[in-house]
């Protein structure tokens, strides 16, 4: 007699080395998807830097600048001045995503700091740096420092 078609051994033979590729796949796939979102923040961190300075060289072209504050609360950006009041200088154009919540400093000398944050990293620059650093560690830290009041914030 001539059978076609599987024994159900043989089937759950091949969902059992299905299910083994899986479980030694989903981890190298998680990894890469994080890695890649870790990217693309540090690549909107970076741009947001550029795009602060090229500002401040453009306004160094027609006035003597003063400090200048980009604050992020929940994806929103608003500019703020030295008296930490709201100002009316454009927004920073970036491409990419918003973080949550953050403050990018530029000094009247255009020396740039940030803390800029998302649910899962924290992008830090101090004027040492020549570009942002993302970290994943210590998240709750970097959370609480962009989530001062301006008032308390120092760069």
């Amino acid at each position: 007699m001539n059978k076609k078609g599987f024994t159900l051994i043989e089937l759950l033979a091949v969902i059992v080395i299905l299910a083994i590729i899986l479980l030694i796949a989903m981890p190298i796939v998680l990894n890469v998807i994080q890695e890649a979102r870790r990217g693309a923040f540090q690549s909107t961190s970076q741009g947001m830097v550029k795009t602060a300075e090229t500002e401040f060289y453009r306004r160094s072209l027609s006035e003597s600048p003063s400090e200048l504050y980009y604050v992020f609360n929940d994806g929103t950006q608003t500019t703020h001045d030295v008296e930490l009041e709201e100002s009316d200088e454009p927004i920073l154009e970036y491409s990419g995503q918003a973080p949550d919540n953050g403050v990018i400093h530029v000094a009247s000398n255009g020396d740039i700091v940030m803390w800029l944050h998302d649910d899962t990293h924290c992008a830090t620059k101090t004027v040492a740096q020549t570009e942002p650093v993302v970290s994943d560690d210590d998240l709750a830290a970097c959370a609480a420092i962009v989530s001062l009041p301006l008032s308390g914030f120092e760069p």
